[in-house]
């Protein structure tokens, strides 16, 4: 039983670790996206002069 125990704890571990992972892929590319201008609807980046 305690080695039933133990493959859950390393699942959990890696499961955890996974997660951590995908979660600041996700964070990572939502900072490189360029956003979508609240006044043209385009995008480009923050502070552009509007012409």
């Amino acid at each position: 039983m305690t080695v039933m125990y133990a493959l859950l704890a390393l699942a959990l571990g890696v499961g955890a670790g996974l997660t951590v992972i995908v979660i600041e892929e996700v964070r990572w590319e939502a900072r490189r996206r360029l956003p979508r201008c609240p006044t043209c609807g385009e995008h480009h980046h923050r502070h552009a002069a509007h012409r």
